[in-house]
């Protein structure tokens, strides 16, 4: 009987082999692994101010040229006291592809030898002059799906020297030595979706 035992064991054995050669055989057929890889485009933050792009530099002391009115008795675009001019600022977002809001903010620096600088009014693409002047200065929102993709904000200032000015003739005198500085930040914010 142990034979018989025996051989009822071994093809035992062998059919359960075979079953589970063939149901693993059967599941393999349905068991696939596929890898891909996904492409997607990452959209550009690329903003020029006055033609530089804003991600290569934390400054734009190089972008901005100020202009002085001519005056019969002060040379062209040098300030002393009285003297007015602006400044242009140009927002160009043709390259960006999410839509942004923006700030201006500008400020005598600390160390100007002419604290009595300011700010008189701004304009929008040669819009009407705002002379209502705030902190900060201009905000505003460039939306990707606006076909306007520049904007070019000009900022009028002036050496004060009314009598509501903080310096005096003696300062002003001195200031001659030194240069006049404005702090002029324009921060950029991506819009949520």
């Amino acid at each position: 009987m142990n034979k018989r035992l025996y051989i009822t064991l071994a093809l035992a054995m062998i059919f359960l082999s075979i079953t589970v050669f063939l149901v693993h055989d059967s599941y393999a057929k349905y068991l696939t692994t596929l890898n891909e890889t996904t492409n997607i485009k990452v959209a550009r933050w690329r903003i020029l101010v006055n033609n530089n792009d804003i991600r290569a530099n934390n400054t734009a002391t190089a972008v901005i040229t100020p202009t002085f009115y001519h005056n019969d008795n002060i040379s062209d675009d040098i300030i002393a006291p009285t003297s007015e001019g602006y400044f242009d600022l140009i927002v160009d977002a043709s390259d960006a592809d999410v839509s942004f809001q923006y700030t201006l903010n500008v400020g005598v620096n600390s160390t100007s030898a002419v604290q009595d600088l300011v700010v008189t009014g701004y304009k929008i693409d040669n819009g009407d002059l705002v002379t209502n002047i705030t902190n900060p200065l201009f905000q505003d929102t460039m939306l990707y799906s606006s076909s306007v993709k520049t904007k070019t904000i000009r900022v009028f200032i002036k050496w004060d020297d009314s009598a509501n000015a903080t310096m005096d003739n003696a300062a002003d005198t001195l200031a001659a030595d030194g240069t006049a500085k404005l702090d002029v930040t324009l921060q950029f914010r991506q819009l949520a979706s």
